[in-house]
């Protein structure tokens, strides 16, 4: 529970900068699942109730708190149901433990005023009617992405859906946890800017080379740029350049040379 309240204070810090740099009348959409402590590692089962702690200190930070979108992902879900014998003749147990298999889609706007696009961004982000119909609505059902390459993913059509629900062609779109960057394809797919921040390596190169993978099939002029950040002592945050353009280092000589 500890280490929970840590993460909390730590994700206020980027909450805060978000609110910092996002325009007057821009959105923070948050995708997140609460967290579950088992009973057997903590004694009893727990569910720290993330989504709405986030809720709490959004508004605390000066955003205004919208209603959320109710994500039931599909498949790739954990369940913790698994455990009940057979009871009176019945498959399980009363008391067992509800499924964890929705994620909140969390809306915070910052004040301040309302976008103005011009009609050409309006022209080129126009959403048909039967999407309109299909996105606005407060419950979806989509199939949850493969956990294969990183812990927490979400499907493209998650992020799709997103940047066009709130974003206008021409607009730059932040991802402060990017991961393996589906909110950044799904922004050069839809004609936005898009910038993401990532500490872990393998994921940078992931995105890269998902990014360039998309401008050559669209036969687009896309300009991609890597940067590595550095904190306020001037120490390198992220990892080594080449990681950053897609060199990987050659794990065949290091295995050789760890046997001699």
């Amino acid at each position: 529970i500890s280490d929970y309240e840590l993460f909390l204070s730590e994700l206020t810090k980027v909450w805060k900068e978000v609110f910092r740099v996002l325009v007057s009348g821009g959105r923070l959409v948050c995708v997140v699942g609460d967290v579950c402590l088992s009973r057997r590692e903590h004694g009893r089962h727990l569910v720290m109730p993330l989504h709405s702690d986030i809720t709490v200190i959004c508004r605390k930070i000066g955003f205004d708190n919208l209603n959320p979108i109710i994500w039931h992902k599909i498949s790739n879900a954990t369940f913790e149901a698994n455990n009940g014998t057979k009871f009176l003749g019945k498959p399980y147990e009363p008391n067992a433990i509800i499924k964890n298999d929705i994620e909140f889609i969390l809306m915070q706007r910052k004040p301040g005023g309302y976008r103005r696009p011009t009609e050409e961004q309006r022209r080129l982000s126009m959403i048909n009617k039967d999407d309109f119909a299909e996105w606005f609505r407060q419950f979806w059902n989509i199939t949850g992405a493969s956990t294969r390459h990183h812990p927490a993913p979400f499907p493209y059509e998650l992020a799709y859906r997103l940047v066009r629900m709130f974003s206008f062609w021409g607009d730059t779109v932040l991802d402060p946890f990017c991961g393996t960057g589906t909110t950044m394809l799904a922004a050069m797919k839809t004609g936005r800017n898009s910038i993401g921040i990532e500490i872990d390596e393998e994921y940078c190169r992931m995105t890269l080379n998902r990014l360039k993978a998309e401008r050559r099939s669209s036969f687009g002029e896309a300009k991609i740029e890597f940067s590595r950040a550095y904190d306020n002592k001037g120490n390198l945050v992220v990892g080594e350049e080449m990681a950053m353009y897609g060199v990987k280092k050659s794990r065949k000589k290091a295995s050789a040379k760890g046997k001699k």
